[in-house]
């Protein structure tokens, strides 16, 4: 899918790192929710069903129960090169092309705040790989998790075949716990799924490691 440039209001700013902003998801977020989530470049890697509707996707964003957070993860629209798709095409971009584009989307959820667990997940438009957007987004995410919400432990899981996001959890501190084999059927093979933890302390000391600014 080529990226174009929607007029859109932006959600309110929650979380900004050096080019990233986590942003509360709106209404108006829901086609971009949807269309993304149905490419089989997210839907595959995140285990969804689908097809999701317009319909669906408005209840899921309305979803505003404690143990489920999501944030739409933004950048400017340059960093995305909305204005060169609008020259690749020929054309001149108007003047009020909204410069916040959404990247992809930023979840928290099943939190358990008498255990001090929560799970987490993500997923990056695939116009928009490549540019270190991931690893932003899914520390503030983090920051989210370990300093607003005070969780202890953070779970994630991964398609064996995922080696991006794989890849990208490693980076963040994530631990290798366990392996429950066959456990997905994605495109007409048994897939194992890989799961992951992430301490508080731990997170810490990733934290300090990574080269990504992060707001404070």
């Amino acid at each position: 899918m080529s990226c174009v440039a929607v007029e859109r209001m932006p959600g309110a700013p929650f979380s900004t790192g050096d080019r990233v902003t986590l942003r509360t998801v709106e209404s108006e977020d829901a086609a971009f929710v949807r269309d993304f989530s149905n490419q089989p470049a997210v839907r595959d890697p995140m285990t969804l069903s689908g097809p999701r509707t317009l319909g669906e996707t408005e209840e899921y964003i309305d979803d505003d129960s404690d143990d489920f957070v999501h944030f739409l993860a933004c950048v400017d629209g340059d960093d995305v090169g909305i204005h060169d798709a609008y020259v690749r095409r020929g054309d001149d971009a108007p003047a009020d092309v909204d410069a916040v584009e959404p990247v992809g989307l930023v979840m928290v959820f099943h939190v358990d705040e008498r255990e001090g667990n929560a799970s987490f997940a993500y997923w990056l438009a695939p116009h928009a790989h490549g540019r270190g957007f991931g690893t932003e987004m899914a520390a503030l995410g983090l920051d989210y998790a370990f300093g607003h919400r005070r969780m202890h432990r953070v779970n994630a899981r991964v398609l064996e075949t995922n080696e991006p996001s794989i890849g990208l959890l490693e980076t963040l501190g994530f631990a290798h716990e366990g392996t429950q084999r066959e456990e997905k059927f994605v495109n007409g093979d048994r897939v194992d799924t890989r799961f992951y933890g992430l301490l508080a302390d731990e997170w810490e000391r990733a934290r300090e490691e990574l080269d990504v600014p992060l707001d404070e």
